[in-house]
């Protein structure tokens, strides 16, 4: 049977037993024009027809509400009980016929009315809280909501002021202390960042860490002051771009931490659900699905980590199970009731994997500094080596004898390349243009002992990205070591643009007599440490021959 069938179905049976609905019944009835005091008033009537208390969404009016609403016994010398109202409008209310009281004042044009608050508590005089059940007729109008709700009736309740009060507190001193928790460790991830300049992911954390504050806090506004009623569009505006924006980065903040190798379909994905949930027509359901699809995929990127083995990923999984629990336990309340706890916990979580992974960070760059400087010296070594200087002094002793202009030239770009090499020993990443001078000087001097014209080409690349010093140059040093050219020879540098990668391809043409790979070297040991003090876990190096000749690979962030 239809619902709305059901609902009619069951307004009969109710008008049956009793003239008008109780709230405890979960109805109330409704006039959509304006009558006068007397006809409201007045037991039965036409044109009243009865509607669920979650469904009263009639307006601009003026039009009126009634219900039965009950009072419960209390002890002798208990406080008197207030009546705790929350409609989007202003009304004017009766009590078993009697006024009651006003919020705002109820108008036929939005010039006449003078909007009230949402939330209202009416105190009750002793001759109207006897016990049983009571008469309450509102008139009602709302020409400045700004937007169509499907329930303006939120609240309607008796109970002790203390009491509605405390249930109140109950849900907002633990909100509003995570929220002072979220904004500090919103704040410290800021500072890090803007401090150290390192981590996207630390900035990613507090922009996260905000946003779930700011959630928070619209979330509680209503508890914290009660406002005119036109400015609850503006809030629920206001919570609906916080939550839109917990449940982005949420999923981004994750994406970045444990490196996720796929972008592109995750984002699509992200993109086209976002779409289809801005179409929704209801706030709430909004919030709720946009929350519940940002757990969903946060889930699927953590566990395709664990699955890599990434540090943390299974810490960041336990914070999100709870936070998933929590959600579907009751998805319609979780944004309202569950979302401080649940976030609260699950970016306290994530802050802690953040420290946890920064520290390896840390630990690794301080062995790969160790061990970049170890290996610095020795390629320094390997540049001076014996061998090396015989050979030179030999072809520069013949040189000055029977080419003295042959000689000076040798001399010159010898010295550019140690010039070169000292001038950026001591850096941690360099210009991409001043690596490319370096090995163009020392093809150069390898030309002259050769007796051949060796090139580098590197077209097209971006001379001002950041490299490790000497990485080409070693590159080049290791061709030499395993290769003995008998005839001109270009090596050649590609650049590829992969979002926030760059992906550098190195070709060094093998000759007849190379020697066979015997594993890792010095010129490798130190290309690892170097891309590891520069780029700690984030960069890839491949290499092996191919068709083109000895081909390496090097993948480092933009």
């Amino acid at each position: 049977m239809p619902r709305w069938m059901l609902i009619g179905c069951l307004g009969v049976f109710l008008s049956a037993q009793t003239p008008v609905p109780s709230i405890e019944e979960g109805f109330l009835e409704l006039h959509a024009e304006d009558l006068s005091t007397e006809q409201a008033l007045a037991p039965g009537g036409d044109g009243w027809h009865i509607v669920p208390r979650n469904r009263v969404a009639e307006g601009p009016g003026p039009f009126w509400l009634r219900t039965r609403v009950p009072v419960l016994p209390r002890e002798p010398g208990a406080p008197t009980p207030a009546l705790a109202l929350s409609l989007l409008g202003s009304w004017e209310a009766w009590w078993d016929g009697t006024p009651l009281g006003r919020n705002g004042r109820v108008g036929r044009t939005p010039e006449e009315e003078l909007p009230g608050h949402v939330d209202v508590l009416l105190p009750l005089a002793p001759e109207q809280a006897t016990p049983g059940f009571h008469l309450l007729v509102i008139r009602a109008s709302a020409h400045h909501r700004g937007f169509q709700p499907f329930g303006a009736l939120h609240r309607l309740q008796v109970g002790e002021a203390s009491q509605l009060a405390r249930a109140r507190l109950l849900w907002l001193v633990p909100a509003l202390s995570m929220l002072g928790a979220l904004v500090l460790m919103g704040l410290h991830h800021l500072v890090r960042y803007f401090l150290e300049r390192r981590s996207r992911v630390t900035l990613l954390l507090g922009l996260l860490c905000l946003a779930a504050s700011a959630q928070l806090l619209f979330e509680a506004w209503r508890g914290l002051a009660s406002y005119p009623y036109p400015l609850h569009i503006v809030r629920l505006w206001l919570l609906s771009g916080s939550t839109f924006a917990v449940a982005i980065l949420l999923p981004i903040t994750l994406h970045a931490a444990f490196r996720e190798p796929r972008r592109a379909p995750w984002w699509g994905l992200l993109a086209l659900c976002l779409l289809g949930i801005a179409a929704v027509p209801s706030f709430d359901a909004r919030n709720v699905l946009g929350l519940g699809l940002s757990l969903g995929i946060s889930l699927v990127l953590v566990l395709r980590a664990g699955r890599r083995r990434e540090p943390g990923a299974w810490a960041a999984l336990g914070g999100l199970g709870f936070a998933t629990t929590l959600y579907l336990v009751n998805p319609p309340d979780f944004p309202e009731r569950g979302f401080f706890l649940a976030f609260g916990g699950l970016l306290l979580c994530l802050g802690g994997v953040h420290a946890y992974q920064l520290r390896r960070q840390q630990q690794r760059l301080e062995a790969a500094t160790l061990a970049s400087e170890r290996l610095q010296l020795e390629l320094l070594k390997r540049s001076i080596q014996p061998h090396f200087l015989m050979n030179t002094l030999g072809a520069l002793s013949e040189w000055i004898e029977t080419e003295p202009a042959q000689a000076v030239r040798f001399i010159e770009s010898l010295g550019a390349v140690y010039r070169h090499l000292l001038s950026v020993s001591g850096e941690r990443v360099i210009p991409l243009a001043r690596e490319l001078e370096l090995c163009r000087a020392y093809l150069e001097v390898m030309g002259y002992r050769y007796g051949l014209v060796f090139t580098l080409e590197a077209s097209g690349v971006d001379g001002g990205a950041a490299v490790p010093p000497a990485v080409l140059h070693t590159l080049l040093e290791n061709a030499f070591s395993h290769n003995r050219y008998t005839a001109p020879v270009s090596f050649h540098l590609q650049e590829a643009r992969e979002g926030d990668r760059r992906r550098y391809t190195f070709q060094a043409p093998t000759s007849s007599g190379a020697k066979p790979d015997l594993g890792e070297g010095t010129g490798t040991r130190y290309l690892k440490a170097r891309l590891e003090e520069a780029f700690p876990g984030a960069w890839r190096l491949e290499d092996g021959p191919t068709e083109a000749g000895w081909t390496t690979m090097l993948e480092v962030p933009a």
